[in-house]
Parts: C-alpha cells; structure tokens; sequence
C-alpha cells in the first residue's frame, strides 16, 4: 500500500475493529491482510492505539469531579428538567384544547 496508508485505509481498518464492515468488506480486507505485512502492520498499531485509548479514557472516568464541575452538572441538569417540564406542559395544554 506504499509507504504511508491513505486515509480511507485507516478508516477501514477502524471500521473493520469497531466490526462496522459488510461481510463482503470484511472478507476482502481479511484477504489483503494476509497478503500486504504493512496493512497487518498498520491495522496491529490501530489495534493497540485504541486500546491505550480505552484505557486512558478509563483512568479519566475514574477521576472524581470536582466541586466546581458538579455543580456546573447540576446546575446544567436542572436547566435541561426545566425546559423538559415546560415542553410537556405546552404539550399537555394544546392537546386540552
């Protein structure tokens, strides 16, 4: 595949590991696997890539949220059952109506 994959074949191979691919998708770049080490190569490094990305993520939703932010969640929440109780309410009244 040359020296550097194209974009379109990082996108692949990531939707190949998300198990995005048709089967006839599938089966084609299973076959070019076997046959291209670089695109083996490449879809090992993405491999491992998103696994350090889920980990790292992890490490992160693990962390408490500070005081600050909760309150701005908080807040943020109460803003969004306010404007969902006021919608349910138009709602109810025009169908009163």
């Amino acid at each position: 595949m040359g020296d550097e994959l194209e974009v379109s074949s990082w996108e692949l191979l990531s939707a190949y590991l998300d198990g995005a691919l048709d089967d006839i998708a599938v089966s084609s770049l299973e076959r070019a696997l076997r046959h291209d080490r670089e695109l083996q190569q490449s879809l090992d490094t993405l491999r491992t890539q998103k696994a350090s990305l889920r980990s790292w993520a992890a490490e992160i939703d693990a962390r408490p949220v500070t005081p600050g932010v909760q309150a701005l969640i908080e807040r943020a929440r109460r803003d969004r059952d306010r404007r969902d109780d006021s919608v349910g309410h138009r709602r109810e009244k025009s169908v009163k109506e």
